[in-house]
């Protein structure tokens, strides 16, 4: 009874466009049962954005397969195999004849319920229906008003905020075949404990005379970005001389990934009002899209100096400076943007990116705690703080963050890189040189690692550390030719510079690089790479890895004198620098009485000695690769 009274009261609040309230009262009714096909269909008519209502729609049909309510939404959303069928009215019935059978109180109470249950059904339908068919043709019609122009004003509003960005957690997934409903990833207002207000837009002034504008402004949060086009064209012709309308034009193909039309807009709204702070500010934005190295800091002061309470050009500023490398100057933005937004995530986010790049790994780990724990749907939020916790050495944490953030966002080559990392245990460059030199600190990570990193390589062809981390994967699955075709690959990018043989991963490349032809049986040439590599081996560990793998290739090639040379040489070094297993396979092998063989005898095929499961501790951390 009381979920019913909830229902009701989610209902009401929907009729009144309450939808925050409804959404808040949905979510706690779908915690309790997630299997409610009304809560759900309900709920469709509650939340802002288009992905969003299609997840509720598709989430009924798969509860609920003969949906006629669902499959309706999704024909006017323009998803493939649904078709809008035309719904038939009803006709009233009248009674003529009265009723003369006597009923009971209980029978009088319980048909009393059917009618309202029904009552209720038939108004939820109807409500239903008006949502779903203002997805498929507009948001709002505009309405005739008196044509009396009312200049608009900009009046001092609610604490700034940042226009949306591509960063919408909801779910991003392939197209639904036609007659199917694919699984989507929940979306994660779903896995929340608590809901999140958004922030009111900075630039929000009254139109009376152009309900376009209000439409456009809803579909322009909702990231329908066509409809809002749409519908602030209509409002411009109405009031051609409001800067805001222009504006959000310029802030629309932006978001679109259009910053060369965005920036016509950004100049029609200065046309109008030279002195409007937020046409300054997107004008500095397209222009870091175009360039990033775009001079924008007069635009950012003048917006600033216009308008003191713009955070989002604190922000911006933060972030030219940053890049600059006047780090002070930066964090002294966030913190004048932290006062204007003092529950924002953005601050404490953009303040981690600041400590990051200068790789104060701690700090810069907090802060993104911070931001994740201010607003659990911010993408952005998810994905710094699993970099931020990968080199803290949160390994779980960040491996499940970097899960949930590629649950949504599939394009995003260095994160696919960064989990691959969570799964595979190189939290620093110094574990990427020991798996290199010895083996992968986790091992097993390899199944799922490896398409992780194709698909990173896929979307950056040119990353020469994910052709790096590939070839590790490669030489744990003994695939020696891929090994050599990926470092191959990464070697022209990683070493551009004269002084190349003096970088710490210099010997440890092209070690790797000799275990991999010589996994491949390309013998004779990783007998050559194995004695280029020993010029530069420096320390104990490095020397280590040298004897032990080119002592294999020795074996391999029948030279027993020369792996009893190298293995020799290997038990003189220091035990802590030796990997156990390392140290019993030497033993073994020189325990055993052999005669000595010729230099030139016939190669044999190469042991495999199980990688030690030990790591061996290396000093320093690095903010890569």
């Amino acid at each position: 009874m009381a979920d019913e009274t909830l229902l009701q009261e989610a209902i009401e609040a929907i009729r009144q466009e309450k939808f925050e309230r409804a959404r808040d009262i949905l979510t706690r009714l779908l915690r309790a049962d997630q299997k409610n096909p009304t809560y759900w269909l309900w709920m469709s008519a509650a939340v802002q954005t288009a992905k969003e209502k299609r997840y509720c729609l598709e989430t009924v049909l798969r509860l609920d397969p003969q949906n006629e309510l669902a499959k309706h939404g999704l024909a006017l959303m323009g998803i493939g195999g649904f078709e809008a069928k035309p719904r038939p009215l009803s006709l009233p019935r009248r009674k003529w004849k009265v009723d003369d059978q006597i009923r009971l109180p209980q029978q009088e109470s319980v048909g009393n319920r059917a009618r309202r249950l029904r009552r209720l059904a038939v108004t939820a339908a109807v409500l239903i229906l008006i949502v779903l068919a203002g997805i498929g043709y507009s948001l709002f019609a505009p309405r005739k008003t008196i044509p009396t122009y009312v200049p608009p004003t900009r009046t001092p509003g609610p604490p700034p905020t940042f226009t949306p960005t591509p960063t919408y957690i909801g779910f991003v997934a392939p197209p639904t075949p036609e007659g199917g409903v694919t699984a989507q990833p929940t979306p994660l207002w779903m896995l929340l404990k608590a809901t999140y207000t958004p922030t009111p837009l900075y630039v929000n002034t009254p139109h009376p005379i152009s309900e376009a504008f209000r439409s456009g402004l809803l579909a322009y949060q909702q990231g329908a970005w066509e409809t809002a086009i749409s519908f602030f064209e209509q409002a411009r012709q109405v009031e051609p001389q409001a800067a805001d309308i222009p504006y959000y034009l310029g802030e629309t193909f932006r978001l679109m990934g259009e910053p060369r039309q965005a920036l016509q807009f950004y100049g029609q709204a200065l046309q109008i009002d030279p002195r409007f702070a937020p046409a300054l500010l997107g004008r500095a934005q397209a222009n870091l899209s175009l360039n990033p190295k775009s001079d924008v800091l007069h635009d950012l002061n003048q917006a600033l100096q216009i308008d003191p309470n713009l955070a989002q050009a604190y922000l911006e500023r933060a972030r030219v400076y940053l890049s600059q490398g006047a780090v002070q100057q930066a964090l002294q933005d966030v913190e004048k943007a932290e006062a204007l937004l003092t529950s924002s995530p953005l601050p404490p986010l953009m303040r981690a990116q600041i400590f990051l790049a200068q790789e104060q790994i701690d700090q810069a780990y907090q802060e993104a705690q911070k931001a994740f724990e201010r607003d659990r749907t911010l993408l952005e939020a998810y994905r710094l703080l699993g970099e931020t916790a990968l080199l803290n050495g949160e390994i779980d944490q960040a491996r499940q963050t970097l899960q949930t953030y590629l649950d949504y966002e599939k394009k995003d080559s260095d994160a696919y890189l960064l989990y691959a990392r969570s799964l595979l245990g190189l939290a620093e460059q110094e574990d990427l040189i020991t798996a290199m030199l010895i083996s992968l600190p986790i091992p097993e990570g390899t199944e799922e690692a490896l398409p992780a990193l194709t698909r990173a390589i896929e979307l950056k062809k040119d990353n020469p550390w994910a052709y790096l981390l590939r070839s590790c994967v490669f030489l744990e699955l003994e695939e020696g030719q891929k090994a050599v075709n990926d470092l191959s690959e990464a070697r022209a990018a990683l070493f551009q510079t004269p002084n190349a043989q003096r970088e710490p991963l210099w010997f440890a490349y092209h070690l790797a690089l000799s275990r991999a032809l010589l996994q491949a049986g390309r013998l004779e040439s990783a007998e050559k790479q194995f004695n280029y590599a020993a010029e530069f081996a420096k320390s104990n560990l490095e020397k280590a890895a040298l004897y032990y793998w080119r002592g294999q290739a020795y074996l391999a090639l029948d030279r027993k004198s020369l792996v009893q040379r190298d293995w020799t040489a290997l038990l003189q070094l220091s035990a802590q620098d030796v990997p156990a297993e390392w140290r019993r396979t030497a033993q073994s092998f020189l325990a055993t009485p052999t005669p000595t063989s010729s230099p030139s005898g016939t190669p044999a095929s190469p042991q495999r000695t199980p990688s030690p499961s030990a790591r061996t501790p290396t000093p320093g951390r690095t903010a890569t690769p």
